[in-house]
């Protein structure tokens, strides 16, 4: 059978009903990017009586939201309670590190809420090591979490093994408020929500021009304006050229997926029973999930060869997750896809604050699925007038990374290689 692209568009329950935008209207807010960002900020604005705008070049979670591998892994290298308090103040602080920690109860609870149709399994993340001697730094992982309040369960050798299915595994740990979803079902059911709270969402409605009038901003679309007292730019690695600055402050990068066909009901009883997503501790991450149908799917980040030429990554993707399950040695693929990754250079989320009223939230690092949904609501509380100096996350300044284009031509190339180095010796 021939590859397919993207899973998701044929999986995922149809997208509400939207339009261009057309004539010129007003808002309080005006969301820039309807992706989980962008609509989780309109929710949050547009539930509090600010009247919201969305606009959308495509339609919702066309880009990094609907492509990604659908894993939620509230597991963030970011999270640091001291630093917080140190950068923010005690309350703040405090409240920008809940955010975070709780940012995978987050994304179910706005599930359940909405009762979003998007294959929810609020199952579990496992993080397990690969190699003995990555034991102890999944022990201090796991820890650490459970020192925040989460309620991390540490797996042994024996229960590492009974529940990924797999002899490769030495231990290790699973995040409770983790798990995985189809993640252009959540955006769509995202955009549904938002509409439901009053928000309009209007889709093929790029923004052309962005400018500061009578003390209102005015958005220009292809075939009509909008006047608002405040903006949210929540377009992240496709931003491209409305914000140069922005478009500029970080490098890209793609990262590519694999679903196969569904494998044989006894085979997946085996592997993963139940139903958690899994990722391991190799620098070269192995991550895998299920879908509800027993699809596979899997992925990495685009490099020189993986990732781009299809047939090669393949067959090295057959075998990658062979070794770790032989069962799999002849699986088939069926669906092929990508998507692009806005990174900061210090792999954390920055929100920028550039002018009186305008704001943006870009950079999550591969871990847009519980960050995007839980800052979005940062930018949303910016939507509905809380002033800069009271949202619980700080402001960056916006500045070009000059470095941006070069990073962006030579981390593809240079990281996977120097990764599978380091996982021969880890």
């Amino acid at each position: 059978m021939s590859i397919r692209s993207i899973l998701y568009e044929h999986t995922a329950p149809a997208a509400p009903a939207t339009t261009q935008l057309t004539g010129a209207h007003e808002a309080d807010f005006v969301v820039i990017g309807a992706g989980y960002t962008g609509l989780t900020a309109a929710i949050h604005a547009a539930s509090r009586g600010t009247k919201t705008i969305v606009i959308e070049a495509e339609g919702p979670g066309f880009g990094g939201s609907g492509r990604n591998h659908g894993h939620c892994v509230p597991i963030l290298g970011f999270i640091n309670p001291k630093s917080a308090a140190e950068r923010l103040g005690r309350e703040r602080g405090e409240r920008f590190t809940r955010l975070l920690v709780d940012s995978g109860r987050k994304v179910f609870s706005l599930i359940g809420r909405y009762q979003i149709d998007c294959e929810a399994a609020p199952t579990g993340a496992l993080q397990l090591a690969h190699s003995p001697a990555t034991v102890e730094q999944q022990k201090r992982q796991c820890a650490a979490y459970a020192r925040l309040g989460i309620e991390a369960v540490w797996l042994d050798r024996a229960e590492a093994v009974a529940m990924s299915g797999s002899e490769a595994f030495h231990g290790g740990w699973m995040h409770p408020d983790g798990g995985h979803l189809n993640p252009l079902a959540y955006a769509r059911g995202l955009a549904k929500a938002a509409i439901r709270e009053g928000a309009e969402v209007y889709t093929n409605s790029p923004a052309l021009s962005l400018e500061r009038e009578a003390g209102c901003w005015r958005v220009t679309c292809p075939a009509g304006t909008i006047r608002a007292k405040r903006v949210g730019i929540a377009t992240n690695a496709y931003t491209d050229r409305l914000l140069p600055p922005l478009g500029r402050s970080y490098f890209v990068m793609s990262s590519y997926a694999f679903a196969s066909e569904p494998i044989d009901p006894a085979l997946r009883r085996r592997i993963l029973p139940g139903n958690q997503s899994l990722g391991d501790t190799r620098p070269d991450v192995r991550y895998i999930r299920f879908d509800k149908a027993n699809r596979m799917i899997v992925g990495g980040l685009v490099e020189t060869i993986r990732g781009r030429n299809v047939g090669w990554t393949e067959d090295h993707m057959r075998k990658r997750f062979s070794a770790v399950y032989p069962e799999l040695a002849s699986v088939k693929w069926g669906w092929y896809w990508s998507g692009r990754l806005a990174i900061n250079m210090d792999r954390q989320p920055h929100l920028y604050n550039p002018a009186e009223g305008l704001y943006a939230l870009v950079g999550y690092s591969g871990r847009g699925v519980p960050t995007a949904t839980a800052l979005g609501e940062v930018l949303g509380e910016a939507g509905t007038g809380v002033a800069a100096p009271d949202l619980p996350m700080e402001i960056s300044e916006l500045r070009p990374l000059l470095p941006a284009p070069i990073l962006s031509a030579l981390v593809p190339r240079f990281r996977g290689p120097v990764n599978r180095i380091r996982s021969i010796w880890s």
